[in-house]
């Protein structure tokens, strides 16, 4: 018997120890999962509280506040600047950043909205929205159209198109210059707050109107040059000089495989098509054939983007930056659009031209129409037509400003 009680003791005390090392090899798993589920609670709230402020910017746009004391500047959101962030508890109030807040920052083209602006129907509007908890931060970034109401396909993402109706042979925020010969003898209405010719002197016939009397819409909202916003996306047929587009599909370019040589690019059946192009490289040699008949085809470029191609069809350009069209001539019908400066050193012979920044026309005769937001100026032969805003599929990106 007492052999058999030292042997009980024995397995008890074995018991005791297996139970004790499976306990401390537990403690750091729960450790863990205790702080995982920490972790994710922190990051749920994260994204409640950037919720929250995305759904506070919506309704503030759609009632029209006028009042926009908490609103973040993008600088400071770019730079995720604790000091300087507007932090709202998720009741709307003022609170301590170590707390769950947000900050909000809402974009009208490259401005903030701020102080007492009252928004506007049909832009687009740019939120951002930074949620945090206990130093987990979420981000929620869309671009708002406001007054969409879902015609477009949702006005939290942007998209769509409406049609540009514009008046006259130009219309500029800022002035109107022509060096040639053509002062005094338009034939067509500039609009714009100051009209000069080739002397230097003031514009006095019948043709100058004075400022362009409704908002121009000359900024392309961001939404265009991101391509998370366009579904399928093929690679770009790949070939050194010729590449034919198939007229179903719409198309992604990563220009790092152009060699910067003369390039065709066929396009004659993609009306209606998309060409979201990356380009890495500034510069296109080549030539571009649009459709001849239908809905043009549309090219996005991302940056900077000299086009030295003559194009020939139907054919849209949307620049993010700078746009230039080189020493050649544009044959159909033609749209380029840009958000920086624009210099037009080809023939265009029906155009329809638009710049958020500064328009040259140098050396060659244009056929068309243009709105520009800075000065406008041209050194050739100009010519009211206004083909391209009335023909199908020359609609421009819903939610310009």
């Amino acid at each position: 018997m007492k052999s058999q009680r030292g042997s009980v003791t024995v397995i008890a005390v074995v018991m005791l120890l297996f139970l004790m090392i499976i306990a401390v090899a537990w403690l750091p798993m729960m450790t863990m999962e205790k702080t995982a589920a920490s972790s994710d609670y922190r990051e749920q709230q994260a994204w409640y509280a950037a919720e929250a402020g995305y759904k506070r910017a919506v309704a503030a746009l759609e009632n029209k506040n006028n009042e926009w004391w908490w609103i973040t500047p993008e600088n400071y959101i770019q730079t995720s600047d604790s000091m300087n962030l507007g932090h709202l508890s998720l009741d709307g109030n003022k609170v301590d950043q170590e707390k769950i807040w947000y900050a909000v920052g809402i974009m009208k083209g490259t401005l903030d909205i701020s102080g007492t602006y009252t928004p506007e129907d049909n832009v687009a509007y740019q939120i951002t929205s930074i949620g945090s908890c206990q130093g987990i931060r979420k981000v929620i970034r869309k671009v708002y159209t406001l007054g969409d109401n879902g015609e477009t396909g949702g006005g939290e993402e942007g998209g769509g198109e409406e049609v540009l109706d514009l008046p006259g042979l130009i219309q500029a925020g800022g002035t109107v210059t022509i060096t040639n010969n053509q002062a005094g003898n338009l034939n067509g209405d500039l609009y714009g707050s100051g009209f000069f010719d080739s002397s230097g002197k003031q514009f006095a016939d019948g043709h100058t109107q004075g400022a362009y009397p409704n908002t121009l819409k000359t900024h392309i909202p961001d939404y265009v040059f991101q391509k998370g916003n366009y579904e399928n996306l093929n690679a770009m047929p790949y070939d050194e000089w010729t590449r034919t587009l198939d007229g179903s599909k719409n198309y992604f370019w990563d220009m790092s495989d152009y060699k910067n040589n003369w390039l065709t690019i066929v396009a004659e059946k993609s009306s209606g098509m998309t060409v979201f192009v990356d380009n890495s490289k500034g510069r296109f040699i080549g030539t571009i054939k649009g459709p001849t008949a239908g809905d043009p085809v549309t090219f996005i470029f991302t940056s900077d983007i000299e086009v030295n191609a003559p194009i020939t069809g139907n054919v849209r350009i949307f620049a993010a930056k700078d746009f230039t069209f080189d020493n050649q001539a544009a044959a159909g019908l033609i749209m380029f659009m840009s958000n920086g400066e624009m210099k037009i050193m080809g023939q265009i012979n029906k155009g329809f031209l638009s710049s958020d920044k500064n328009m040259t026309i140098a050396n060659q005769s244009f056929y068309g129409q243009a709105q520009v937001r800075g000065y406008f100026k041209t050194t050739g032969t100009i010519h009211f037509d206004d083909s391209v805003l009335k023909a199908k599929g020359f609609t421009v990106p819903k939610g310009m400003s």
